[in-house]
This record gives structure tokens, sequence and C-alpha cells, in this order.
């Protein structure tokens, strides 16, 4: 019987295989902005995170050319949220309160796009559908597809004018609660006006460190980079900036030239009239605008003890002291309302009474929104009651610390008669023998925050 035939087999030889690395899927400069700005509107929606905080978290995430994009998202939803929302409420079934918040988001985000930037619908449908995907929400795909392409070109109607509140609380975006308040105070165009300027984009304001430079040199500086700058109208070191980026990447802030400061919170510390050679106490000086402008307007010349809550908060204060070239302010972190006392037994061995105290108190800020889009929307009633009778402890607080003849200055960059005007005619009622004067700014009126001081002095002993 012959042998079984053996199968001859090539012997196995080893291939070495390359494979392409696998490259990560990149993402469009715009997709990437339009990522970011949802992102931030979902933080926000926490309130454990204000505007400028979350913009610093989430614009790194975006390549340098499109992050004006991605402000101009963000706070553009935030300015004009409620009619953002009234649009989009006949398009759903369930309310946006309902929804989960990046869907909420992303429908807000591209109503803005349809309807201010005039985007196209087809682009909003694939842009914000596919942002879904990216936040995990597949079941949400196909909705806000469909949502965002049946967006209006225009805004719809807002509520009748025979329905006051309504109507301006739509037209221009605001509370409810905060449109009741200034319409009452201030009449249907006046108020009209204001909610009209809140949602205006401000622009840049900076101090000029008189100590180093003048305005006039700055300005020189910054047109001949061709950046739209102009002096501001009320404050004499002031320059307003339109379009301006991020100014500390310019030499002159490098060079401790200005500072960023709103116009009316520059007017406090000039209607505060401090004097070389005089000692200060600021009773709320975090990040440091105020007792910083005092030293300039002391030409550097006496002593601030710069007070605060927190090391955190008052580590801002000393950064901007050292880099303006600011020797004369110190830090103290408290609460004034417990540091008076322990200030007051301080002098009877050394510290002299202070010649002038400013509060800066703590307050609801309804005269900044303009800058701060988010925060109209985190304010409450409830809020303004807590923080009136903060102010009245604190203001109590301050004036134990003036000397004889001193002078108490007290400021909110609030627009609530309850935190200003009545706040000073209740404490007057029980320092009736004190001098006060008063000063105010509004952002329809003066183009600038809204303002309150009152300077108040005490008589001689």
């Amino acid at each position: 019987m012959p042998a079984p035939k053996t199968a001859h087999r090539k012997p196995i030889q080893s291939k070495t295989i390359q494979l392409k690395a696998i490259q990560p899927k990149t993402i469009h400069p715009k997709t990437a902005a339009r990522r970011a700005a949802l992102k931030i509107l979902v933080a926000l929606e926490s309130g454990d995170i204000i505007f400028p905080q979350a913009l610093n978290t989430h614009l790194p995430t975006c390549p340098p050319e499109t992050r004006p994009l991605v402000r101009e998202l963000a706070s553009g939803v935030l300015r004009h949220r409620a009619r953002l929302d009234w649009t989009l409420a006949p398009l759903l079934k369930k309310p946006l309160p309902k929804l989960d918040a990046p869907v909420r988001a992303a429908l807000r985000l591209a109503a803005y796009e349809r309807i201010m930037l005039k985007t196209h619908a087809p682009v909003v449908g694939n842009e914000y559908s596919g942002l879904m995907k990216t936040e995990r929400l597949l079941s949400a795909v196909a909705f806000v597809n469909a949502v965002t392409r049946r967006l209006p070109e225009t805004p719809r109607d807002s509520p009748s004018e025979k329905d006051a509140v309504a109507h301006l609380a739509t037209e221009y975006s605001h509370p409810v609660w905060l449109v009741e308040r200034w319409l009452a105070r201030f009449g249907f165009e006046e108020c009209a006006a204001l909610l009209a300027a809140n949602n205006c984009i401000a622009p840049l304001s900076l101090r000029v460190n008189t100590l180093r430079t003048s305005r006039e040199e700055i300005l020189e500086s910054l047109q001949a980079r061709e950046l739209k700058a102009k002096a501001g109208v009320l404050a004499p070191d002031c320059i307003l900036v339109e379009s301006a980026g991020d100014p500390t990447n310019w030499p002159e802030w490098k060079d401790g030239k200005i500072i960023a400061q709103d116009e009316a919170a520059q007017l406090v510390s000039i209607f505060a009239n401090p004097q070389p050679g005089q000692i200060i106490i600021d009773g709320a000086s975090a990040p440091g605008g105020k007792s910083t402008h005092m030293a300039q307007l002391m030409n550097n010349a006496g002593k601030i003890l710069a007070c605060d809550v927190g090391e955190g908060r008052l580590k801002l204060v000393r950064e901007n002291a050292s880099r303006l070239g600011i020797k004369i302010v110190e830090t103290r972190a408290g609460d004034l309302r417990e540091m008076a006392s322990n200030l007051q037994t301080e002098r009877q061995a050394e510290l002299p009474p202070a010649d002038l105290v400013l509060l800066d108190a703590p307050c609801l800020g309804t005269g900044t929104l303009r800058r701060r889009p988010d925060s109209k929307w985190n304010k409450t009633p409830q809020q303004l009651k807590q923080l009136v009778g903060l102010q009245r402890e604190l203001l109590e607080s301050a004036a134990s610390l003036v000397c004889s003849g001193g002078v108490l200055v007290y400021s909110t960059c609030s627009l609530e008669p309850e935190e200003n005007e009545n706040q000073i005619a209740l404490w007057l009622e029980r320092h009736a023998d004190w001098q006060v004067e008063m000063r105010s700014t509004l952002p329809h009126r003066d183009n600038c925050d809204g303002m309150f001081a009152a300077r108040l002095t005490k008589p001689k002993a």
C-alpha cells in the first residue's frame, strides 16, 4: 500500500502589519464654539458659577479665532432669553423648563442664531442636533433637529402693550418682578429705556493710573493700534474701548498703567474725596478698584486698610495694588461687623481713627446688568430683603470707625431704593446729627453702570 502523500506547505512567514493611527475626529471651529456656549449656559443654570467664571472655564476649549463667537452666543442668549423663549413656545409641546438643561440651551442658542445672527435653518438644525450626540442625549437629536428647522427668521411679536408688564418683560427680556418695580417707579417709556440699556453690550471701561501715565498718553497708544478708544465723560481718568478683547495682554496693562473699572465706580472714589496723608478704611475692598483709586487720588501718601471677608479675595487687592505701584494699601481679612470692635480695641493702643471709611456694600447689583446678563435671572425679592438687613448692620459698624469730623461713604451698584435712598433715610433717623450728600447714575441716562453713593459727615466732637 503506497504511503500517503505528504502535503508540502510553505513555511509561515511573519508579516508586520502597520495600522494607520486613528485620528480623532476634527471638530469644526464653529461647532466647538457652539458646544462651549452650550456648556456655559448649562453650567450657569446650576447657580454655582457666574458668567465670567464660566467663560474662563470653557473659552480655552475653542480656537482663539472663534472665542468672540462663544461670547456672542452665550451672552446673547442671556440678554434676550425671555424673547427667545417666547418665540420657541409655540413650537414645543412641553414647556422649556421641563426639558433637560442641554436641550433647553441648544434650543435657545439655535433661536438666537436663527433670529439675531440670521444663520440658515439647516445649519442650526444640523449643528445643535449634532451637539445632542456629544451630550449623550440621543433621544433629543431628532427633537432638536425638528424644532430648530421650524424656527422663524424674526422673533414672535411680544404681548400687547395693554399688558405693560408682560410686554416689557418679553420685549426686553427681564424678570417680571423687576419690570413691575421699575415700571411703577419710572413709567412705561423710561422703564423701556432702562431695560434696553441693560441689553446693550457695555464697552470696556478703563481707569488710567495717573501715578504712571496720563489719559492722553494711553488714548494715543490705544488709537495707534486702531482700537476704538475714547475718553469717558463723567470721570477724568476714564477711557472707554469698544470691541476691546482681553486688556490683560496689552503692554499698558502689564506696565500697571490701566485697570478695568466702570466709570460709575470711578465716580464713587472721586465723590469720597480722599486726601493725601489720611487714614482710610475700605470695608469691602475686593478686587481693589476703589482702594487703588483712592490711593491714586492720594498720590500714594497716607494709609488704606483694605478689608474683605476672605483672604482669597484680598489676594486680588494685593495683586492689583502691586501691578499699579500702589504702596499704601494694607489688607485685613474678616467680617467688617466683627472687625469694627477689634479695630476700635487696637486704636486705644496704636491705630488712629479713620478719616474716611468707604463701605461699598454687598447689594443686588441691578445697576450692572449690562455687564452681567446672567445675573438678572438669578436675583429674587428675597435676596433684596436679606441684603437690606446686612447693609444696615454694615453701615452701623462702618460708622463706628469714623473719627470726629470724618466721613463715611456708603455706595452700591444697585438701582433699588431700599438699598439706597431709603437705607440712608432710615440710618439718618438714628444719626440725625450727620450731614449727607448723595449722588447716583442710571445706565440709560448716564451711559454707565447704575451707582448710588451717600457721603455722610460725622459732626466734630
